[in-house]
C-alpha cells in the first residue's frame, strides 16, 4: 500500500516538473534584403528563435534571388501579396513560389495562384498570356512539381471570372471549362483610378469568392470617389450589399480578405469594413482580429499609432499595421515605424509574447516581409 502511494506521488511529481519546466520554442521567419541586394539581387530568409519568450538566436537560413541571373526578370518575390508558412516547413509566397525550409531549396520557382492544400499536395493555378491556363501540383512527399496535363481537371468547381477592363464601363464574364462564355455583369463600373505606384501600374479589380456559386465585387462609378459592393451569383442574381462613400484617392489597391475570425473584410483608402451579407451592410472596423487572441486598432491614431490587444487587454500602442502581422499561440510580430510629424521611418519588427509580457524590437531596416512562425 505504501509502495503504491510513493509511486503515485512520484508520477504526480514528474507531471508537475514537466509542466513547470515545459519549454516553448518558436521561430519567427522573415525575408530581408541582402546588404548588396542592389547588385546581387539576393534576399535573405532569416529566423529569430525564441525559447520561453526570450530570443536566443538569429540565423540566416538561406538566400534566394529576386531576379533571374541571366534575364533579370522577376524570380522569387516576397514583396507582392501575402506570404505564409505551410506545415511548419514550406514558405508559399504571394506569387506562388514555394521554398522548403527543411531542405533549404526552391521547389517551385514559377509564378502561380495558390489554390489549396489537399493531403500531401499543394495546388496552383497559372493564367499567363504566354504560358496559357493550367493547374500544377507540388507533391510535398517528393517535392516533385508538375503541370496537370488533363485539360478538364478543375479543383475548384466554378468557372474563371474575368473583368474586361477595355470596355467602359467594365463587364464581368464567366469562362467555363466546356468553352461556354457567360457575361454576368455588363456594367461593373470603372475600377479604381490610375495611376498605381510601384512595378504594376494596373489597378486590380476587387473580386472575392464567397462560395463556388457566388462572389463579391466592388463597383466604382465614373467619378471613382465612392464604391458599391455587390454580391453576384453565377445564375446572374445580383444584390447590392453596401455603399462606401467619400473614398479618398490612394496609391494602394483595394482588396477583400478573410479576417482571422473568418469574417469578410474590405480594405480601401477610407479604412477596413466588415461585410455583413445577411444584414447587407458594411461597418467600419474598429479592431481587427489578427489571430490567436490578438487584435489591432484598425485606424491609425495620429498621436500614438495603434492600440494592440491580447485577449481583449491592451498590451501597448505601436506605429504598426495589420497587413503584415503574424501570430501564433501567445506570440505576435508586427513591422513598425518611427513617426515624426509627416515623416515615417521603417524600424524593423516588434514582437510581444504572453510569457515575458514585454515588447522586443528586432532591428531589421532591410525588412521585406514577416512571413510567419514555426513552432518546434
Amino acid at each position: 500500500m505504501k509502495n503504491n502511494f510513493y509511486k503515485i506521488f512520484f508520477l504526480i511529481f514528474l507531471f508537475c516538473c514537466n509542466t513547470l519546466f515545459a519549454q516553448k520554442k518558436v521561430s519567427l521567419i522573415i525575408a530581408e534584403y541582402d546588404g548588396r541586394a542592389a547588385t546581387n539581387y539576393l534576399q535573405n530568409i532569416v529566423s529569430y528563435t525564441f525559447l520561453n519568450g526570450v530570443m536566443t538566436e538569429r540565423k540566416v537560413i538561406m538566400s534566394v534571388p529576386s531576379k533571374n541571373e541571366k534575364t533579370k526578370a522577376d524570380f522569387i518575390r516576397f514583396d507582392i501579396g501575402k506570404n505564409f508558412i505551410y506545415k511548419n516547413r514550406y514558405i508559399i509566397t504571394g506569387i506562388g513560389n514555394v521554398i522548403d525550409l527543411k531542405t533549404q531549396k526552391i521547389v517551385v520557382p514559377d509564378r502561380g495562384e495558390f489554390i489549396k492544400a489537399s493531403g500531401d499536395s499543394l495546388i496552383f493555378y497559372t493564367n499567363d498570356i504566354f504560358k496559357g491556363k493550367y493547374y500544377s501540383i507540388l507533391n510535398t512527399q517528393t517535392n516533385n512539381y508538375q503541370k496537370v496535363e488533363n485539360a478538364n481537371y478543375n479543383p475548384r468547381p466554378r468557372p474563371d471570372v474575368e473583368v474586361d477592363e477595355i470596355s467602359k464601363p467594365n463587364n464581368i464574364t464567366a469562362y467555363y471549362i466546356s468553352g461556354k462564355k457567360d457575361v454576368l455583369i455588363k456594367d461593373a463600373g470603372f475600377g479604381q483610378p490610375q495611376p498605381l505606384l510601384g512595378d504594376d501600374v494596373k489597378r486590380k479589380f476587387p473580386i472575392f469568392w464567397i462560395n463556388n456559386a457566388s462572389f463579391l465585387y466592388a463597383n466604382f462609378p465614373k467619378g471613382q470617389t465612392m464604391l458599391s459592393i455587390y454580391k453576384v451569383g453565377l445564375n446572374k442574381n445580383v444584390e447590392k450589399i453596401a455603399d462606401i462613400t467619400e473614398v479618398p484617392a490612394t496609391a494602394k489597391n483595394d482588396f477583400f480578405t478573410l479576417a482571422a475570425d473568418g469574417n469578410i473584410l474590405y480594405s480601401c483608402a477610407k479604412g477596413k469594413y466588415l461585410i455583413d451579407l445577411t444584414k447587407k451592410k458594411a461597418d467600419k472596423l474598429i479592431f481587427e482580429n489578427v489571430g490567436n487572441d490578438f487584435s489591432v486598432e484598425s485606424d491609425e491614431n495620429p498621436k500614438y499609432g495603434r492600440i494592440v490587444k491580447y485577449q481583449n487587454n491592451d498590451i501597448g500602442k505601436k506605429w504598426c499595421n495589420t497587413d503584415n502581422a503574424v501570430t501564433t499561440g501567445g506570440y505576435a510580430a508586427f513591422p513598425f515605424e518611427l513617426v515624426i510629424g509627416t515623416e515615417r521611418y521603417p524600424q524593423g519588427i516588434v514582437v510581444w509574447n504572453n510569457i515575458t509580457q514585454k515588447w522586443m524590437n528586432l532591428e531589421c531596416s532591410s525588412l521585406i516581409s514577416i512571413i510567419g512562425w514555426v513552432e518546434e
